[in-house]
C-alpha cells in the first residue's frame, strides 16, 4: 500500500520492505506518467512526475538513514 510506510513508527518495516515499496512507488509513478502524456494530460503527467521525485529523495534518505515517517 503506497504511503502506509509514513503511518508506522521507524523500524516497524525493515529498510529492504521500505526500499521495496518505494521503488514500486517510482515504478508506478513513472509509469502513469508516461501514459498521461501519451494522453496529452499534460498537468497530470507533471504531478505524477513530481510525485516520482519525492519517491526518489525517500529512498535517497533510506539509503543515507535519514528516512523518518511522516505521520507516525
Amino acid at each position: 500500500m503506497a504511503g502506509a510506510r509514513h503511518f508506522f513508527a521507524r523500524g516497524t518495516v525493515s529498510d529492504t520492505q521500505l526500499k521495496n515499496e518505494i521503488k514500486s512507488d517510482i515504478v508506478a509513478a513513472r509509469g502513469a506518467q508516461r501514459e498521461l502524456k501519451a494522453a496529452g494530460q499534460y498537468g497530470a503527467a507533471n504531478r505524477m512526475g513530481a510525485a516520482a521525485d519525492e519517491a526518489l529523495d525517500e529512498l535517497n534518505d533510506v539509503n543515507n538513514g535519514t528516512w523518518r515517517p511522516k505521520h507516525a
